[in-house]
């Protein structure tokens, strides 16, 4: 959220110079009275300041992303325990390649109500059964992942992304 208004912010700036550079004479008139207001009035120019730097302050020293954002939760009987991403990602990897035909896979995790929605990029070897495969994936990705974690899985869905190139055999 702070990426957008900061983003905004600076999309405005850009604007406000360009108009200014451009010889627009308005808003060089409203910045110059907005300056003359700020030195007429030094109570209200301190508490605009003030308020400034306190959210300046709390922008810089707020928690940054923990650990505990990158993970996913699942409970056992004695508390709460929680996977990284990469951890899962590692999982839903090595699911997939031990699937006969799979060359590499990405893995993207997103958590729902009702679940964990996994979307798998793969390669697949040349001459493969496109629906077979990705149906054997997707079957294997969700048993091993709530097998090995007890995370539920709500959803799995797969990207082909290419297939591996057929290597031509040199002959010398």
């Amino acid at each position: 959220m702070f990426a957008y208004i900061l983003g905004l912010l600076l999309i405005l700036t850009a604007i406000w110079l360009l108009s200014i550079a451009t010889g627009w004479g308005l808003p060089y008139f409203l910045m110059a009275q907005g300056l003359n207001w700020l030195r007429a009035n030094p109570w209200e120019s301190t508490v605009v300041a003030g308020g400034l730097l306190l959210l300046g302050l709390l922008l810089f020293i707020r928690p940054r992303q923990s650990a505990a954002e990158d993970s996913f939760r699942t409970s056992s009987k004695d508390g709460d325990i929680r996977i990284s991403l990469d951890a899962l990602q590692e999982i839903i990897a090595r699911s997939a390649k031990s699937v006969s035909g799979v060359v590499q896979v990405k893995s993207s995790l997103r958590q729902r109500d009702a679940g964990l929605e996994i979307l798998v990029s793969c390669q697949f070897e040349q001459g493969v059964v496109i629906p077979k495969l990705s149906e054997e994936i997707l079957s294997k990705v969700k048993e091993d992942v709530e097998h090995y974690t007890g995370i539920n899985v709500a959803e799995v869905k797969v990207l082909v992304r290419q297939l591996e190139k057929v290597r031509s055999a040199r002959v010398r």
